[in-house]
Order: C-alpha cells, then sequence, then structure tokens
C-alpha cells in the first residue's frame, strides 16, 4: 500500500510542477518576493503561494492566523525581536506554515528569461534550487521538505 501512496505522491508533484511551468511559460513573468535569509543566499518565493503577512515576534514557535496555528519556520536574523510572518499556502489547509522574516520582503515582477539555474552543490535539503538573476544568486525553497521538517 505504501508503494501507492508513493507513486501518487510522485504523480501529484509531476502534475503541480507541470502546471506551474505552464503558467510561468505562458505568461513569460512571474510576481515573487526576494526574502533574505540568514545564514544563506535570499531566497525567490512566487507571491501566489503567499496569503497573507503579519507582523510578528521573531521568537515563536507558531503563528495564528484564520483560528489556526501555523507552526513557524524561521530564515529571520535571530537577533531581530520583530519579523514578518509570510503565511504559506499549502497543498491542503492542514499544510499551511508562517516563513519568519526579517521584514516585508521586496517585490519583483521577473520576466522567465532573466532567471537561468545555477549550479551549486544541493547540501541543504531545504533547497530546491539555485538560480540566478544579473549578478545574483537566490535559492528557490524546498517547500515539501520545509513542511516534513514541521512536522506535515
Amino acid at each position: 500500500m505504501s508503494q501507492n501512496s508513493v507513486s501518487s505522491s510522485a504523480v501529484d508533484k509531476m502534475t503541480q510542477q507541470e502546471l506551474h511551468h505552464l503558467i510561468t511559460v505562458s505568461t513569460g513573468f512571474i510576481d515573487a518576493y526576494i526574502i533574505d535569509c540568514h545564514g544563506k543566499d535570499a531566497m525567490l518565493l512566487p507571491q501566489n503561494i503567499v496569503l497573507s503577512a503579519l507582523d510578528s515576534a521573531t521568537d515563536v514557535s507558531f503563528v495564528e492566523w484564520h483560528e489556526l496555528k501555523l507552526p513557524v519556520y524561521a530564515v529571520n536574523n535571530p537577533e531581530h525581536k520583530a519579523g514578518v510572518a509570510l503565511v504559506i499556502e499549502g497543498d491542503d489547509v492542514s499544510q499551511r506554515f508562517a516563513l519568519m522574516c526579517n521584514e516585508m520582503p521586496k517585490t519583483i515582477r521577473l520576466r522567465i528569461s532573466e532567471v537561468v539555474d545555477e549550479e551549486h552543490a544541493l547540501s541543504d535539503p531545504t533547497v530546491f534550487q539555485y538560480v540566478r538573476m544579473a549578478d545574483q544568486v537566490f535559492h528557490i525553497p524546498n517547500l515539501a521538505q520545509i513542511q516534513s521538517s514541521l512536522g506535515f
């Protein structure tokens, strides 16, 4: 039975990736956030998966949003006492979480052709891919791994 759930999960991911690819290729642009991450390259995150942004203390293990207690995944500088929690959409309501940032991230509209894959060794399981835009390297988060690290 676990074999079936593994293969259906792979199919779900493939379908999601294909859908994401079609959306970004058909428009040619993507609206994204550039999120400063403590101790690693900045994160590039599509705006369409961010449901809300909340001012928050940074030393919390969960954030309350619409009567839900969302677990926090922190990328902020731990010395900052106040930050912004971005509510990240999940495949299911129970898989939503809050990404704790130093501040409200900068928004950018990218032309897909401006973003190129960067060949980096992937030693951090929470990094899906590195990309380069002009002279700056960003990482694309592995949201499934982040959710897994939060206990989903």
